[in-house]
């Protein structure tokens, strides 16, 4: 349990959905009490709040701010996607990925899954406000932690370094209200060799909408970068994976509810959009633990949940807790 105790001690600097509302409460506050002081005798109380109220940072806007905040500070470490632990992850394993190698076809069911995912402001205002250059770096991974008799391997890691150009100025496309748009160049890979090996590169869109206080949405599109293939089936050079796009589309919605004080719930949808259908479906929920840690239950149904089964229907839920949530 190693690796869940170094995830416990990692110090985070993010904001959550309760402290984004408050900070957002206290700004409309104060927006009022300038209003106050320079309104009209026309001007009603309630307008001037209303005012106030429409022109109040959003969640991703209190994000943002909080992420600058904390990238002056060289000790703070910021979480890009959600950080997170499933001791209870249950799954039924497919071993046809994992024939001929030396764990065979002696892997549990029963394993834990867990997440870090770490980003770096690099430069902020890049070229004009608002555009900023970032780098992330992000590693999933499933582990055979109960898996005593294969002396409990980590049977999957993926591994996923970003670069990124995030605009977060607001503006509108066929009059919905974008917070923030990104382009990313992503490398994914599974760090494995031989018949295990999985990897591709792309090049991804995204928009994150906001079309009310407490909803985002998010739609993001990517363009993969052709690799030459194979001479052989285990030559090293070469696309280890050429019909991934087949799997896993070319591109993914997502969506997060923020009930209340910490209570969220979050889905995500991919579809290859071809006669063979084939796609998936994610769905979570997080609630309150303490002041720090969220419970988290997750559900996934499709294809794609790893890069080893990319191509392989996976069904999997998990339970367990979030160091960091999207908010």
């Amino acid at each position: 349990m190693k690796v869940v105790v170094l995830l416990l001690t990692v110090g985070l600097t993010i904001t959550n959905a309760h402290g984004a509302e408050l900070d957002a409460r206290s700004s409309v506050d104060e927006c009022l009490l300038n209003a106050l002081n320079q309104a009209t005798p026309e001007q009603t109380v309630g307008e001037l709040r209303q005012s106030c109220v429409d022109t109040a940072p959003t969640l991703v806007k209190q994000r943002v701010k909080l992420e600058k905040q904390a990238s002056k500070n060289p000790f703070a470490i910021i979480p890009h996607k959600p950080n997170f632990v499933l001791p209870a992850s249950v799954t039924s394993i497919n071993q046809e990925p994992y024939i001929g190698t030396p764990v065979g076809s002696e892997l549990d069911d029963v394993e834990i899954k867990f997440q870090v995912s770490l980003k770096y402001l690099f430069i902020q205002d890049l070229i004009f406000r608002d555009l900023d250059l970032q780098f992330a770096f992000t590693t999933t991974s499933w582990w055979q932690a109960y898996n005593s008799d294969i002396s409990a391997p980590f049977r999957e890691t993926n591994y996923e370094p970003e670069v990124i150009l995030n605009y977060h100025h607001s503006w509108s496309l066929f009059g919905l209200p974008i917070e923030q748009t990104t382009l990313s160049f992503n490398h994914q890979s599974n760090g494995q060799t031989g018949q295990l090996s999985r990897s591709w590169n792309r090049v991804i869109l995204g928009f994150t909408f906001a079309p009310a206080d407490n909803v985002l949405w998010g739609f993001k599109t990517w363009y993969r970068l052709p690799e030459d293939e194979k001479i052989t089936a285990l030559d090293p050079s070469g696309d280890d994976n050429p019909d991934i796009e087949k799997y896993m589309g070319y591109g993914e919605l997502g969506g997060l509810w923020s009930i209340s004080d910490k209570h969220s719930l979050e889905f995500m949808f991919r579809n290859n959009l071809r006669s063979d259908n084939r796609g998936a479906i994610q769905l979570g929920w997080s609630f309150p633990i303490n002041d720090r840690i969220q419970g988290y239950v997750e559900y996934f149904n499709g294809y794609g949940e790893s890069l080893i089964y990319y191509n392989h229907h996976a069904q999997r839920l998990g339970i367990g807790f979030k160091l960091t949530n999207w908010l």
